[in-house]
């Protein structure tokens, strides 16, 4: 797929304009050139519910129109009554999700979860590996001083 492209024929590029679905949030004259349109909030919005721990989408749910734009002609017959300009939707689509999956729900649980367990257990292992290294340490010392001592009896040396 390749962007539009300006060429001798079309110098100010394709003549295609993107709105949300009914003129949402659009200018008044483009829902007065129109019949028909009715915009909504809950249906025509493009909204997206982020997890602000990770700024991971819950919820995405992407609403867009494609709209002809149509400048008047006089030599065309059905276009001399015309506007001098007419934005005119041909086609509305959205796409996404409206909550995650069992699966996503799950991962995110998890994920939210993790960083507090891993804490946890990192915490209780260096504990337990400090605990090792000072009774190692102990070990040792009251090892060489009974070292010590059985070789200063076995010199005679008290």
């Amino acid at each position: 797929m390749e962007p539009c492209k300006r060429t001798p024929d079309l110098p100010l590029g394709a003549p295609i304009a993107l709105s949300y679905p009914h003129f949402y949030e659009a200018d008044q004259s483009f829902l007065d050139a129109v019949v028909g349109l009715k915009p909504n909030k809950e249906e025509h919005q493009f909204y997206v519910d982020v997890v602000p721990e990770f700024g991971f989408p819950l919820a995405i749910r992407p609403r867009f129109q494609l709209n002809a734009i149509i400048r008047k002609d006089k030599d065309i017959d059905v276009m001399s009554n015309f506007v001098d300009e007419l934005v005119l939707p041909f086609l509305w689509a959205q796409d996404g999700f409206s909550e995650p999956s069992e699966e996503m729900a799950a991962a995110i649980k998890f994920g939210l979860a993790a960083p507090s367990k891993i804490a946890s257990i990192g915490g209780g292992g260096l504990l337990v590996t400090g605990l090792v290294m000072v009774f190692t340490a102990l070990g040792w010392i009251f090892w060489d001083r009974r070292r010590g001592q059985q070789g200063e009896d076995s010199l005679g040396m008290k």
